[in-house]
């Protein structure tokens, strides 16, 4: 039996590049799964789907969002349980719609944002064009608790 891994990971760089590559930014949707902690900044237009939720609904909206997308990115905090885990139930659930002939998206790269939020915006915080709502108010509490 051969196991296949639901999804890759992507760098802060990486994403960051594909997002203001000319014409790219419609190709790539991201997803944020922070639940409380989706406050003090996000990355510019991505879906906002707390993970708290994922299970009840969220992951068939993400579906729906993103069906012609061919890059998702999931991404928390950290990216080391919540990210992966929903990265992770949408691919197995997107494969099983598609194996029932339900309508599943177009064909997808699915990836997870190595560091999290807290690493993008580490190096992007300033960037208008990749995040939005910044608080530095709360990174500076945030980042005193680590």
């Amino acid at each position: 039996m051969s196991f296949k891994q639901a999804f890759s990971f992507i760098t802060a760089k990486e994403l960051a590049t594909l997002l203001k590559a000319p014409g790219k930014r419609k190709e790539i949707a991201v997803v944020d799964v922070r639940d409380d902690d989706y406050q003090g900044g996000h990355i510019k237009g991505c879906i906002h789907s707390p993970s708290s939720k994922f299970l009840d609904g969220g992951v068939e909206d993400v579906r729906e969002k993103t069906k012609d997308t061919p890059t998702v990115v999931f991404h928390c905090f950290l990216s080391q349980i919540r990210g992966p885990k929903a990265a992770r139930i949408y691919a197995e659930s997107t494969d099983e719609v598609r194996k029932r002939g339900g309508d599943a998206p177009i064909p997808q790269e699915i990836y997870v944002l190595r560091g999290g939020f807290t690493e993008f915006q580490t190096f992007y915080k300033d960037d208008e064009e990749l995040v939005e709502d910044y608080d530095p108010a709360y990174w500076s509490r945030e980042m005193d608790t680590f």
